[in-house]
Order: C-alpha cells, then sequence, then structure tokens
C-alpha cells in the first residue's frame, strides 16, 4: 500500500539525478523531516536543529548523484531504481546483505581506462 500510494512517486525516476533523493510524496517528506524535529523536542540548541535539517537536505544527494562511494553510492542505488525490490539505501547495505536484497554492481570497463601502448 505504501509503495503503490506513496513511496512509487520517488520511483519515477528511473536515472535518477542529484535532486531525485528528495523527490517525494508529501506524506513521505513529513515522515522523512520528522527526524530533523528530534532535537526540538528535547529542548536541544538550535544549531542541532539546523545541523539535522541540513543533513535531512542533503544526505539523499549521495545516493543519486552518479559518484560511487566505498559504502555503496549510486551505482548501488541506481540498481534499486530499475529492479526496485533490491539495495534499499546506502545506510542499509548490511541490513540487504542479512535479508537478501543485496545486488552486487557489476561495472563495464571503460574505453578511456584501457592502457594503450
Amino acid at each position: 500500500f505504501l509503495y503503490r500510494h506513496v513511496h512509487s512517486l520517488h520511483h519515477q525516476s528511473r536515472n535518477p539525478g542529484p535532486w531525485s533523493g528528495l523527490s517525494m510524496h508529501p506524506i513521505e517528506h513529513f515522515i522523512y523531516y520528522t527526524c530533523a524535529y528530534f532535537p526540538l523536542l528535547f529542548s536541544c540548541h538550535p544549531l542541532h536543529f539546523l545541523y539535522a535539517k541540513f543533513h535531512a537536505d542533503i544526505a539523499p544527494i549521495g545516493g543519486h548523484d552518479g559518484h560511487d562511494a566505498p559504502a555503496g553510492g549510486s551505482a548501488y542505488h541506481y540498481l534499486h531504481h530499475s529492479l526496485f525490490e533490491c539495495n534499499y539505501g546506502t545506510p542499509l547495505v548490511n541490513f540487504d546483505r542479512l535479508f537478501g536484497t543485496y545486488k552486487e554492481v557489476v561495472k563495464k570497463p571503460s574505453i578511456n581506462n584501457k592502457q594503450t601502448n
């Protein structure tokens, strides 16, 4: 139900770009940004809220920007956007391995990487 009516909007980005990480249904935005407001619930300094909000704003860029990272990166998450039932997110790589939803990224050799004599 949630995927079909809420999260499927995010998956309309088959070839995601940096900002497609924040392309979500309003309900998903509400749930996602709730974490940024936890510091306010505990009367923390306003800078804690600003840090959490800033992190929530930029964190999805890493999984959708087209560059790889040691712990997953975009190629890992691109498979999720094309196959849907694998590689749920960079912070969840170990959970993907644990639950059998991990798919290895097979990199094709680039013409630019060939050695010439």
